[in-house]
């Protein structure tokens, strides 16, 4: 890429930051339905959809606006204006935000009723003050992705989770004796305290790094953009991409409207349908594992396009695109098939219970569409062809619509036809959003090529994987009813498949050229002097 060492660099880091905060995640939720069982995550996941959606239509907007404007100042050589672009980014989306958080509290039980969860209610109004918080978080992390500075960014994300994921089961824990919708509520208001500390580290790294007396100290003052001409740009980019942002969330507001009722249609109790939106929210958090390092990819990709198109280079366009898909598709597609393939065993681990393994059986695929989706999302904003990537999330997010409607409904299938309403609302703008870029860059990016090597080692890698645990569930039977006991057996031999499917899935990737030594070494010139020598061997 260009800028090639520094983006290979902050792509391995925000892989590791992210890996590493999903991992904490998704840790939380198992303790989390500890502390409040699974019919209190579904009250709290319900909330956190509201939250998502607000936090889309603010920050979601913003941290991409901001680093494509800072991208492009400093792709002319103007850092004294990318500075000025993070001061009234973070003033304007400020406002936003904290508008939004006061109509949020003080409309917060209309919205619960609106939806049928008046249960949400608390929940909803402890999340509000972190919309102000993250738009402010979102100005800052958008000036360090236009600068490619990266450690900040993933230093600030692992602090944040952390954060939020104690102060959240601490208070969960707490108020959960009062009552089940205080403690959902109290599994929301580390969000806000994780927010605040990030805020304040990139504020000390800015300033550790004195990026303004850089800034002015470099900068030709014939250059100057006023700021209601970079007010006018942030606005102009983040008006389309926030669309385009609360299109794609919107899917968890219909969830959280529509999937209750239809439950209930079907016959299940609330207490059920509650139970069931708790399950579908175990399958996002694990489902969000593998996809962080698409968010990493998204995260550089962005800039690296902006810069080019600033610039007028179609061709390192073309070769950022291409890297970017290679990439996703080498992770997501074996991410897909293990966790189908692994699904009741990462369940027993995570959640001490298989029960809801099936929707993570049928649904893992989904993550290949919803990451393909994303990339070219944002290959689309560095380009700046916002609006028809709209039109594609709008006709995919209908589709969605119908498909709950109709499948929800259905006792038999129940929460299984969101996973259908999901895939719908993915693969339409895949194929959308595919001609768009093709017809944008006049290149026809390879995505089936590019998937079938994948696909073959992912194949081999799950053959190996059930071949051996057809002794493992053997052993598994003189084990003996300790529950301790079997815990751990599954903890070992599930990270011993997961380690040989994972040598599998790499040597076949490798011998079929779908990995070469300059991609390695283009990560990180470490990783391939640690891999074992028969892989280096073949590496080309």
């Amino acid at each position: 890429m260009s800028e090639g060492s520094s983006s290979t660099k902050g792509f391995m880091i925000l892989s590791l930051a992210g890996i590493f905060a999903k991992v904490l995640s998704a840790f939380y939720v198992p303790l989390l339905n500890k502390i409040i069982g699974v019919e209190g995550v579904g009250i709290y996941s319900r909330s956190y959809d509201i939250f998502m959606f607000v936090y889309a239509i603010t920050s979601m907007g913003c941290q991409p606006a901001v680093a494509k404007v800072v991208a492009e100042l400093r792709a002319l050589g103007n850092e004294r204006d990318a500075i000025k672009a993070l001061k009234v980014s973070r003033k304007t989306y400020g406002i936003i935000g904290g508008a939004l958080t006061i109509i949020l509290m003080l409309l917060a039980y209309p919205i619960a009723k609106i939806g049928e969860i008046q249960n949400s209610t608390f929940a909803i109004m402890f999340l509000a003050p972190s919309i102000f918080l993250t738009a402010i978080l979102s100005a800052y992390r958008g000036y360090f992705q236009g600068k490619n500075e990266m450690t900040g960014i993933a230093i600030s994300q692992v602090l944040e989770q952390f954060l939020n994921i104690f102060i959240s089961l601490l208070f969960a824990f707490l108020l959960y004796k009062i009552s089940i919708q205080l403690g959902a509520a109290g599994g929301t208001i580390g969000t806000s305290i994780g927010a605040v500390i990030a805020i304040f580290y990139l504020i000390y790294v800015y300033d550790k790094k004195k990026f303004e007396d850089i800034a002015y100290n470099t900068t030709n003052h014939e250059k100057k953009v006023s700021s209601k001409a970079i007010l006018r740009k942030l606005l102009r980019y983040a008006l389309p991409i926030t669309l385009s942002a609360g299109i794609q969330n919107f899917g968890g507001m219909i969830d959280m409207m529509n999937v209750s009722r239809r439950l209930i249609h079907a016959g299940f109790t609330q207490t059920q349908s509650d139970s069931l939106y708790g399950l579908l929210y175990n399958y996002k958090v694990l489902i969000g594992v593998p996809l962080i390092i698409v968010t990493a990819l998204t995260t550089i990709v962005l800039p690296a396009v902006s810069r080019a198109y600033a610039l007028r280079d179609r061709k390192a366009i073309r070769k950022n695109a291409n890297f970017a898909f290679r990439i996703a598709f080498a992770i997501t597609i074996p991410a897909a098939v293990g966790l189908a393939v692994l699904n009741n065993d990462v369940y027993t681990l995570l959640y001490q219970s298989d029960r809801g393994a099936y929707i993570m059986q049928y649904g893992s695929f989904i993550l290949i569409f919803t990451a393909i989706a994303q990339l070219q999302s944002v290959i689309l904003q560095g380009i700046s062809q916002f609006y028809p990537m709209i039109l594609s999330f709008s006709v995919g997010i209908i589709l969605k619509i119908i498909a709950n409607y109709i499948l929800v409904g259905i006792p038999s299938i129940n929460i299984l036809g969101v996973l259908v309403g999901n895939f719908l609302c993915y693969l339409a703008p895949v194929i959308i959003n595919h001609k768009i870029l093709t017809k944008s860059i006049r290149y026809k990016i390879p995505l089936i090529r590019n998937c079938v090597k994948p696909i073959i080692a992912s194949i081999v890698m799950a053959v190996v994987i059930i071949v051996l645990k057809q002794p493992i569930a053997i052993i598994s039977v003189f084990i003996g009813a300790s529950r301790a006991l079997m815990y751990l057996y599954t903890l070992v031999y599930t990270l011993i498949l997961v380690g040989i499917g994972g040598l599998v899935y790499l040597y076949i990737m490798i011998a079929l050229g779908g990995i070469r030594k300059l991609d390695v070494e283009a990560m990180s010139p470490r990783i391939y002097t640690k891999l074992p020598r028969f892989i280096r061997k073949k590496l080309k």
